[in-house]
């Protein structure tokens, strides 16, 4: 992730839009005075990208300027060289706030600008990316830090810088991970892990499984199969039983059938004949059975509307009966109301006397409480004044002489406490300037040695640089011509030991003479002599050659050493001088303080430093610390001088309030007084306490009245209510005797319509005929309809006509019958029971067919499921081994650990490499138990090594602040170096201030290492207060407060 743009508005010192840009450069000094923006750039950066800021993850109203009700943010960075931009606004509104968020990618334009001639970037919003939740995740996703992480690594806060040394090595370790990312590698193990468990789970299901099926034998599965043929067999002969018995009782039904039917018309011969004999007795009994069926019908009506005229009859008596009560109800109701109303007439004539009577008294009582309350309020500023005179009495005659004389010592004590201060810090800009001045010296001394010992130093670097240029020339000499013996050396020994090798050779190449053996002697031992003195020529000029490089090698060694404490001395004198300048400014400044503290104080004090201002501040002797001691020891009176003047003040206060309140109370005696008529007080009294008891009585009477008025009222209501309810029951009798009587005249209607309709004999006894008689001939009438009297009729009809066809239908049915087999003529249930038989044990051989099937099929399936079983259980055994041995292989203590093992060394050589650099070679990191086996979720456990003290490790935490910071910065910078070349690069560093507790040297080297890092990171973002610093980088922005808002300047030195 490379920062490249950071744009603000409305938020914290931001009132206004300030836009802050990097690129161009990989290194930006962001300079200025304290509390002038700086860092919130980096709180608008985080705040963008996470939600956070150094006041928390909450509380985003306060980063709204207090002049604004909106906040904007936006910051434009890429990754993986893809351009990003992240906006964020919030609204403060009177209901609460409101917040935005959107990513945006940068994509090609599609048209020209409105000028034409160049192109913009044109942003296109991330879907979804609006919602927290999805913006959330995309900026984990893409940056791949949190805010812990980032500003551990990456940013380096304001006072924090050291956040990542001051974790534990499990927060590291979470920093390191985040880094590595080493969640794509948890999760796969997570993936991993998961189907483990779940293959480990089926495992050993399977395995229960494969426990609880017994194996089946070949020789269990015959027996079945032998079981199914006998059952088979069984089943068949039972079948065949069944069909034949099914034939019979087919056969014994229809001859069954037969015998019934020949049966039946036997008996209806018989009955036909029989019948044929009682034709009379049945043909009477029908005429009667008719003529009941006629007649009853009518004679129910008139019976029943007999009975309904009887009832309403007796029902109107009694309504009638009813009517009388109710009316004299009506009279003894009408009496009593009219009672009831005089009585409340005369109830309220006395209310409305008592009523006149109390409010006579009720004015006479208003006068007298006037007049006594008068009375009271003499009697009470009387008694007032008087107290307020004793009161006044314990007061000092002149309280306000008090009050000055503490007013004075107040005053004089409140000289003291302004002056205690000044002189205060007047005392210690003394001693801090003679301090200074003694630095100055010391520092000006130094510069004199230095200065001196450098310019003898130098001369003799000068010297050992124009002896090693003498020597390195020599030294080049003697080289040329070591390699020159050396070559003709090597060719005196080739041409000997080529000669060797002419032996049997009739001419000597060299001279061309006869090659005899003693010829060929003597020229082989002049060869060896010339090979030995060249070789020996050659030995001496390597030796002086090498001679020569020594001497060359200790005095580069001289002049390296010499030049290293030229440029130390130089260091030193720059130093030295440095310091003397400084101490001259701090000196000035001392004194220009000490005028400015002098100048306020008062004249007295002045005349104790001097007839005049000082000149030299150093020669003073006033105030020394004795006398600044006695100041303050006389300044911390002034408290309880304070306490006394504010009793002497309330005492003066109080005091002029009794005579302010007694001088009132004698005013309110006299107008009183003045105001109270003629007579005596007692009278009044007497009179006002006579009045109020026949005021009270007035009222209890007023209060009987008034109760009795009200249930007076009642008793009106009541009787009005019984008067209603007798007028609307009178009304209802009447309607219910009405409706009797419409009742009655339907009924005699209805008698007569039914009298109408039957014949005349049955007329006089209908009429006079009552409950008992219809009863009685209903009863006759179901008698005859019981006894089938209808049918008997009908059946003489038929057997009149049908006898000589019966008796030919008996001869055939009886010739049928016959003809049946033996074994057919039997009851059918014995043979239907016999088939019954049959059946079951036909159903007992199936069942027991099904049985032994089933078994069979419980066995093949129980051998099929246990085959089954068995191959999944050796393939799940697999996959469970494989998955099991990969979770292990990517799990905390496989992958992630050699990740972040191989992370952290890495992080720790880069980090030595700038750490070595920037405490000028003499510190070095450590890790710590790196090599125990312990997991991944510890890491970057540190020790600091100081090569100057022996190199013993000491832990992080006990380094000194300079130190600490040295190592912070070398690790961010390590961890930047590696994570540039990870797949989610970082590939920027943030550095907020904390430069401040280098030294001189430190900053120096902080800048240059800096520098050096230009080709490592692409942007390296520094924050600083101190112009020395901030001077020494080329690009950067300067930051200022005006009218209280942040303004941005772009600064190119």
């Amino acid at each position: 992730m490379i920062p490249q743009r950071v744009k603000l508005s409305g938020f914290l010192s931001y009132k206004d839009e300030q836009e802050v840009r990097f690129d161009g450069s990989p290194l930006w000094m962001l300079s200025g005075t304290n509390g002038s923006g700086k860092s919130s750039i980096f709180d608008g950066v985080t705040f963008a990208l996470f939600g956070h800021h150094r006041g928390g993850s909450t509380g985003a109203t306060e980063l709204v300027n207090k002049e604004s009700n909106t906040l904007a943010v936006e910051f434009d960075f890429t990754v993986e060289k893809q351009l990003y931009r992240i906006k964020r606004t919030v609204r403060r509104r009177t209901s609460g706030v409101a917040g935005t968020q959107q990513v945006y990618r940068a994509v090609p334009p599609t048209s020209l600008t409105q000028t034409g001639a160049t192109r913009e970037v044109e942003w296109e919003p991330i879907a979804d990316t609006q919602l927290k939740a999805k913006f959330d995740a995309w900026v984990r996703d893409t940056i791949g830090l949190d805010y812990e992480t980032f500003t551990s690594s990456v940013l380096l806060l304001q006072g924090k810088s050291e956040k990542l040394l001051d974790s534990t090595p499990a927060g590291r370790a979470s920093v390191l991970a985040r880094i590595v990312d080493l969640e794509r590698y948890q999760k796969l193990h997570g993936r991993a892990d998961d189907k483990r468990r779940e293959l480990k789970a089926r495992l050993e299901s399977l395995a229960g499984q494969l426990e609880h099926l017994r194996a089946v034998p070949d020789e269990e599965l015959a027996a079945a199969r032998d079981r199914i043929a006998l059952a088979e067999e069984a089943r068949s002969a039972a079948q065949e039983r069944i069909d034949s018995l099914v034939t019979v009782e087919l056969q014994a039904r229809n001859w069954a059938d037969k015998t019934k039917t020949l049966a039946a018309a036997r008996a209806k011969l018989d009955q036909s004949e029989a019948l044929l004999g009682s034709a009379v007795k049945v043909e009477r009994e029908f005429a009667r059975l008719r003529e009941l069926r006629d007649v009853l019908p009518a004679v129910g009506v008139i019976v029943t509307e007999r009975g309904r005229v009887g009832e309403s009859e007796r029902k109107s008596q009694r309504l009638s009966a009813e009517r009388d009560g109710v009316a004299d109800e009506r009279r003894k109701a009408e009496n009593a109301l009219d009672q009831t109303r005089k009585k409340v007439l005369a109830l309220k004539k006395s209310q409305a006397e008592s009523e006149a009577k109390q409010q006579s008294l009720n004015g006479r009582l208003r006068e007298l409480a006037g007049v006594l309350e008068k009375v009271r309020q003499a009697e009470d500023a009387e008694a007032e004044a008087t107290r307020l005179a004793d009161e006044l009495a314990r007061y000092p005659a002149d309280p306000d002489a008090a009050v000055r004389l503490a007013q004075e010592r107040v005053d004089a004590l409140g000289v003291v406490s302004q002056v205690v201060p000044l002189l205060t810090r007047l005392l210690a800009e003394r001693t801090e300037l003679i301090q200074v001045a003694h630095r100055e010296a010391d520092a000006r001394a130094d510069e004199v040695r230095l200065k001196a010992e450098g310019v003898k130093l130098r001369a003799e670097l000068d010297a050992t640089a124009a002896e090693l240029q003498k020597v390195r020339a020599e030294r080049e000499r003697l080289d040329g011509a070591a390699a020159e013996a050396r070559a003709l050396a090597q060719q005196a020994r080739a041409l000997a030991d080529e000669f060797k090798e002419l032996t049997g050779a009739k001419t000597c190449r060299a001279c061309g003479q006869d090659l005899t053996p003693a010829h060929f002697e003597s020229e082989r031992k002049k060869r060896d002599l010339d090979a030995a003195v060249a070789e020996r020529k050659a030995a001496a000029a390597a030796a002086a050659a090498a001679a020569a490089r020594e001497k060359e090698t200790t005095l580069t060694t001289r002049e390296a050493e010499t030049r290293g404490r030229v440029d130390e001395l130089r260091d030193k004198y720059k130093t030295a001088a440095g310091d003397a300048k400084q101490a001259a400014a701090e000196a000035a400044r001392l004194r220009e303080s000490c005028s400015n503290t002098y100048y306020p104080l008062p004249p007295a004090y002045k005349q104790k430093i001097g007839p005049s201002q000082p000149t030299d501040w150093a020669a003073t002797t006033y105030p020394d610390r004795v006398a600044v001691t006695a100041l303050e020891q006389e300044a911390k009176g002034a408290d309880g001088a304070k306490r006394e003047l504010r009793a002497a003040q309330d005492n003066a206060n109080a005091a002029r309030t009794v005579r302010a309140k007694l001088d009132s109370a004698r005013e309110r005696l006299a107008a009183v007084r003045a105001s109270l008529p003629a007579g005596d007080p007692a009278a009044l009294r007497a009179e006002h306490a006579t009045a109020q008891g026949e005021e009270q009585a007035v009222g209890n009477h007023l209060k009987g009245v008034k109760v009795s008025i009200t249930a007076a009222e009642a008793e009106t209501e009541r009787f009005a209510r019984q008067l209603s309810a007798a007028e609307n029951d009178l009304t209802a009798l009447a309607g219910s005797l009405q409706t009797e009587e419409v009742t009655r005249k339907h009924s005699q209607e209805a008698i007569e319509r039914a009298l109408k309709h039957l014949p005349a004999e049955w007329r006089k006894p209908a009429t006079d005929a009552g409950m008992a008689e219809r009863a009685r001939w209903t009863d006759e009438l179901e008698a005859l309809t019981a006894a089938d009297t209808e049918g008997k009729f009908t059946k003489l009809q038929a057997a009149r006509g049908g006898l000589d066809s019966l008796r030919a239908e008996i001869t055939t049915l009886d010739a049928e019958a016959n003809t049946f087999p033996p074994e057919a003529r039997r009851n059918p249930d014995e043979v239907k029971a016999e088939v019954a038989a049959a059946r079951s044990a036909a159903d007992a051989a199936a069942r027991d067919l099904l049985t032994a099937q089933r078994d069979h099929a419980g066995l093949e399936d129980l051998r099929r499921r246990r085959g089954d079983l068995a191959d999944q259980h050796k393939d799940a055994d697999l996959s469970h081994a494989r998955y099991k041995a990969l979770a292990e292989l990517l799990g905390r203590d496989r992958l992630q650990r050699h990740l972040v093992r191989k992370a952290e060394r890495q992080i720790v050589d880069y980090g030595n490499a700038v750490l070595d650099r920037l405490s000028g070679g003499q510190l070095f990191l450590k890790l710590v138990g790196t090599e125990d086996g312990t997991g991944a979720d510890k890491a970057l456990d540190l020790e600091c090594a100081n090569r100057v003290t022996g190199g013993s490790p000491i832990n992080v935490a006990f380094l000194s602040g300079s130190q600490r910071f040295r190592v912070a910065v070398a690790l961010a910078l390590g961890i930047g170096q590696y994570a540039g070349r990870q797949h989610r690069p970082i590939e920027s560093v943030i550095i907020d201030e904390g430069f401040g507790c280098l030294d001189r040297a430190g900053r120096q080297v902080m800048i240059q290492e800096l520098q050096n890092l230009r080709g490592h990171l692409h942007c390296i973002l520094l924050v600083s207060h101190q112009e020395e610093f901030a001077d020494a980088f080329p690009d950067g922005y300067r930051f200022e407060l005006q009218d209280g808002a942040t303004r941005v300047t772009r600064l190119a030195r």
